[in-house]
């Protein structure tokens, strides 16, 4: 299976454009931790409400570590509490498991027929050894829809948010 393939079919039954959020953990989550994850959202999107209305949403969890969440705004909006409920359950996951769904600067790479995940330091240091390079491909953590994501969901290094920082470093070395 190539790495295009897990966008693709992520979410078949919400349209193209449901809004979406992405949350990458600063891991790869156990099986039991991706399990009970799962449950939880499960439980969480099937009563999400914005102001007593129902949302029509959805989730999945990529690579045991990358959570991407769904709904689709044209039936209902999402409000900002409603929203702030799906960073309060995050926020759980972090006390109970210590993972750390919010460090924005993480970068999912596919990296040798697998998913790595680097810090700016590890992957500049990637760059520079030549084990990663700016067509490698990374998770696209900004797609503002789910058919971006689904078209878009990889992308190379050099059209990721950290290609201008890691030109500037790998210029001045």
């Amino acid at each position: 299976m190539t790495p295009m393939q897990d966008f693709q079919d992520l979410l078949p039954s919400m349209p193209d454009a449901s809004r979406v959020w992405m949350f990458g953990a600063q891991r790869v989550l156990t099986p039991l931790e991706a399990s009970n994850l799962e449950i939880e959202m499960a439980e969480f999107v099937s009563g999400w409400q914005a102001h007593g209305k129902d949302l029509l949403a959805g989730f999945g969890l990529l690579f045991h570590s990358v959570l991407v969440v769904a709904v689709d705004e044209s039936k209902e909006p999402p409000s900002g509490c409603s929203i702030d409920k799906v960073f309060k359950l995050l926020q759980l996951q972090q006390e109970k498991n210590g993972l750390d769904f919010f460090q924005r600067t993480l970068i999912w790479a596919w990296f040798e027929d697998d998913l790595r995940i680097f810090n700016q330091h590890s992957l500049l240091a990637a760059v520079q050894q030549g084990e990663v390079h700016l067509d490698t491909s990374v998770v696209n953590m900004l797609a503002p829809t789910l058919g971006d994501l689904r078209s878009a969901g990889w992308i190379p290094l050099n059209e990721s948010w950290i290609a201008k920082k890691i030109a500037r470093e790998t210029q001045s070395k």
